[in-house]
């Protein structure tokens, strides 16, 4: 019930960046920013399973670990290496076909990881930065930027019916939804500030 509980926002907008709106093909490389996180662990394994090649950003042997055990082909520490440099010498200069990027503030890192006629989807701002950047090299390179937020798409039958696919994933599984602590609903306030300063690897869920 946990992994049933927390899979619907995390692995529906993984999934409506990746296929809907970043028309994710087999032969694409993906860049996933954040890619410890929620949104991140789910897209590492749609992307995988689409027989795409996946770079995932994260920080710590143990997440690197992780996503590689979940999928990712590459993991770049950004704290350690330079993400653009890293995806353009991991691609042969050419930079990611998709890039999901739930930060925010690596909006212009981002651009800059980009293939030419490559898509970026930015969903959230997880990093509570500055969402500006400069549109001129998009423009010239004929990238196209996306822009999700899920909040409003639950309704739409399409969405509710890849949950249900996705549901079924995960009891057949294919996919894994990665929870990192369970709360009881009692210590809220504990699981809060645990979601907030412990860097949770994966989803922090309460039950009653």
């Amino acid at each position: 019930m946990a992994q049933a509980a927390a899979l619907p926002i995390s692995f529906g907008t993984a999934h409506h960046c990746l296929i809907t709106k970043g028309g994710l093909q087999k032969a694409d490389t993906v860049l996933i920013q954040a890619a410890a996180g929620g949104v991140g662990l789910a897209a590492v394994q749609l992307a995988r399973d689409a027989g795409a090649t996946v770079i995932a950003v994260a920080g710590g042997s143990e997440r690197q670990a992780r996503l590689r055990g979940l999928g990712a082909s590459h993991v770049i520490d950004r704290l350690e290496k330079d993400v653009v440099e890293e995806v353009l010498r991991l691609t042969g200069g050419m930079g990611a076909d998709l890039v999901i990027d739930p930060v925010g503030s690596t909006l212009q890192a981002s651009l800059s990881a980009l293939a030419p006629e490559g898509r970026l989807v930015f969903v959230g701002n997880a990093g509570g930065g500055s969402l500006h950047a400069d549109l001129w090299p998009p423009m010239q390179n004929n990238q196209t930027l996306h822009g999700v937020f899920m909040g409003p798409l639950f309704e739409r039958p399409a969405v509710y019916g890849t949950v249900i696919q996705l549901l079924k994933a995960v009891a057949e599984g294919r996919m894994e939804v990665v929870i990192d602590r369970v709360f009881p609903l009692s210590d809220a306030s504990m699981a809060h500030e645990y979601a907030e300063r412990a860097k949770p690897l994966g989803r922090v869920v309460m039950t009653p």
